[in-house]
């Protein structure tokens, strides 16, 4: 395992509404750095961050996962967090590490009301 300087290592928290796309965005971010060598589906339950037996029955993200790639000689710790507010703790320990946040937002759908607390969350966070 190679060593890493804190220098080169960045926190990245997605966050959006439930069912945006933010766990499918990890995996391409995952297969794009090599990281992995395919890009997991919600759909078929083998998504590298909803690898738990509730999640992959219930198709969405129930806890915050921690997946990390390495690009450019920076590692890339990237937060999956759930878009549901059932779980909104999940969301906030998450922006407590985070150096960035990205939104993610629906293509079809647009700006929705997990969108908006997403953006506030981060807002506050200072992120």
């Amino acid at each position: 395992m190679a060593v890493v300087e804190t220098k080169r290592i960045r926190n990245v928290a997605l966050l959006g509404h439930g069912g945006c796309g933010k766990t499918s965005l990890s995996e391409a971010l995952l297969y794009i750095t090599g990281a992995t060598d395919r890009i997991g589906k919600v759909a078929d339950g083998n998504t590298v961050s909803d690898y738990d037996a509730e999640e992959v029955k219930r198709g969405f993200s129930i806890s915050a996962s921690l997946m990390n790639t390495t690009w450019k000689d920076t590692k890339i710790n990237v937060l999956d967090t759930p878009g549901y507010l059932d779980f909104v703790g999940e969301v906030a320990q998450s922006l407590r590490v985070a150096d960035a946040a990205i939104i993610v937002v629906d293509g079809k759908a647009g700006i929705e009301v997990g969108t908006e607390l997403a953006w506030g969350y981060a807002e506050e966070a200072g992120l």
